[in-house]
């Protein structure tokens, strides 16, 4: 495809090319500065607000950063997150965004592989960050708390952002978090450039008017799409955006119509096939919409109709990766293809690759691996040897399997390796099956995803007992919610006399789905 300048992405609609998204709120402040930038229940901050407490935090910030260390943000969805992430920005730290919802034990492991020496989190929502922390003996910054409260600084007219302190575009910008073949957790890193071309990806693929949009975002924000969705992009638009804490279907189709929201940024097929159980979700209620993207799981032809037809608009997928997103997308203004992600996306280069030789191409209809690359891809990981052969003369592997059609339209059939999505979230069987198996009395585990109709997958996990034991369930319950998060929890566990093996005497996954299916 034809190159693609850096200003040609970052410009978008009526808007400048840009170095940083600090340097976006920059200019939203002075060009935008009384309207309703964040909505969140009955709170709400304006641009003015919402830059003024970011430098107040980063005031504070500066002087607990260490030099080339990650700051960690350990929030839910919140106006203090948004305030946090820019103010970690303006003190020159780099974001370290880490799932509030993770057990201790999970959030011990993503602190220490992040090498972060200070630790912010939301007074409201601080119990376990600050035991974490302080187990680590790591600094611990409460936002929302006595100074520490955003009111303190909304008002203060000597608050500004200054020129001197809009960040360099090749320091780093984030460290998020996605799983590798082996289950552990991968800090990617962004620049602020790779981070501001991905948001001018999005951007492009699905325009936005400037100054007239609101969103509403419910995907959690230390995620690339919920950071994307909730914070990054309608920042970019100088837009409202509607945060929902939680994921209810009938507050959410209502905060649509009271909000009169024209860009839904829902995310995975759960989010949408939960609204359509709402009885608020209707074309009266949601006459405002003009945009749905959607990603992060499988979306079936039934559920496309099913909100076309509630709604009147179309979901446009889109697929991509916490190291490059976007990559393909059913852009606005091209017809969408069922099944298919969509065209790639502006900038972006996919190439299928034969799955037995990765030299020669594979063929239009012919499944592969999908291999990408793309200016706002990105710099590599935290730790280089997670690399593991993710990255082939500039071009990243996905792990994924899929074909692209006579016309460039991309179409994903399966994942290389095992891993599950459940509701959009990234599940490594091998965590589970690890975490099992320091359970009293189980010497064996495999853990499967298998199809499920509200969360894309679902995991089951299948178990062998040392003989003669007898395992407590609902003991065995709260053990996986001690130590997993919700979404990774099996929601199936069986005892098996044995796992199935193939001719190579590997465990048979493939075996266990039929099981489950069987069932």
């Amino acid at each position: 495809m034809a190159a693609v300048t850096t200003e040609e992405m970052t410009a978008g609609p009526e808007r400048e090319p840009s170095a940083s998204m600090v340097e976006c709120l920059r200019r939203a402040m002075l060009a935008a500065p009384d309207t309703t930038a964040i909505v969140c229940g009955d709170r709400t901050l304006s641009y003015t607000e919402l830059g003024r407490s970011a430098v107040g935090l980063a005031r504070l910030l500066s002087e607990k950063v260490t030099a080339g260390r990650p700051v960690a943000i350990v929030m839910p969805n919140s106006p203090e997150l948004s305030v946090a992430t820019f103010a970690a920005w303006l003190a020159g730290a780099q974001v370290a965004l880490m799932n509030p919802n993770f057990t201790a034990r999970e959030l011990r492991l993503l602190l220490q592989r992040s090498e972060a020496t200070l630790v912010v989190a939301w007074a409201a929502a601080a119990d376990m960050p600050a035991a974490v922390a302080a187990s680590l003996g790591l600094e611990l910054l409460l936002v929302g708390r006595d100074e520490l409260r955003l009111e303190s600084w909304c008002h203060d007219t000597t608050l500004t952002i200054a020129e001197d302190q809009l960040p360099p575009p090749d320091r780093l910008a984030t460290m998020m978090f996605t799983g590798g073949t082996t289950g552990v957790p991968k800090g990617v890193d962004h620049t602020h450039r790779t981070l501001m071309l991905t948001v001018a990806g999005m951007e492009a693929c699905w325009p936005t008017r400037l100054r007239a949009e609101v969103w509403l975002n419910v995907a959690p924000s230390f995620h690339i799409w919920g950071l994307l969705m909730g914070i990054l992009n309608p920042v970019y638009g100088q837009a409202t955006v509607v945060i929902c804490q939680g994921f209810k279907p009938d507050a959410v189709a209502v905060a649509i119509r009271d909000h009169g929201v024209t860009v839904f940024g829902g995310g995975p097929a759960e989010i949408y096939a939960g609204l359509l159980s709402s009885e608020h979700t209707n074309r009266t209620n949601l006459s405002t919409l003009r945009i749905c993207p959607g990603g992060g799981s499988r979306f079936s032809a039934a559920l496309h109709d099913r909100w076309l037809g509630r709604t009147g608009v179309e979901i446009r997928e889109a697929f991509g990766m916490t190291e490059l997103a976007p990559i393909a997308c059913n852009r606005w203004g091209t017809p969408s293809r069922p099944g298919s992600v969509g065209l790639p996306a502006v900038s972006v280069e996919v190439r299928v690759v034969d799955l037995d030789d990765p030299n020669r191409f594979a063929a239009a209809g012919q499944a592969g691996e999908i291999r990408v690359r793309a200016p706002h891809m990105t710099i590599g990981y935290h730790d280089p040897a997670h690399a593991d052969g993710a990255f082939v003369d500039g071009w990243l592997n996905t792990g994924d399997i899929g074909y692209l059609d006579e016309d460039g339209y991309l179409f994903i059939v399966d994942r290389k390796k095992d891993m599950i999505i459940v509701g959009g979230f990234n599940v490594y069987p091998r965590e589970i099956d690890e975490t099992l198996c320091r359970y009293p009395g189980i010497t064996q585990v495999a853990t499967v995803g298998v199809p499920d109709d509200r969360r894309g997958e679902r995991p089951v996990s299948f178990i062998v007992t040392d003989p003669g034991a007898v395992l407590d369930e609902t003991a065995l319950a709260q053990y996986c919610a001690a130590n997993l998060a919700h979404y990774k929890q099996p929601r199936d566990i069986r005892v098996v006399e044995r796992l199935p093996k193939t001719a190579a005497n590997k465990i048979d996954l493939q075996a266990l789905r039929t099981m489950v299916a069987d069932a």
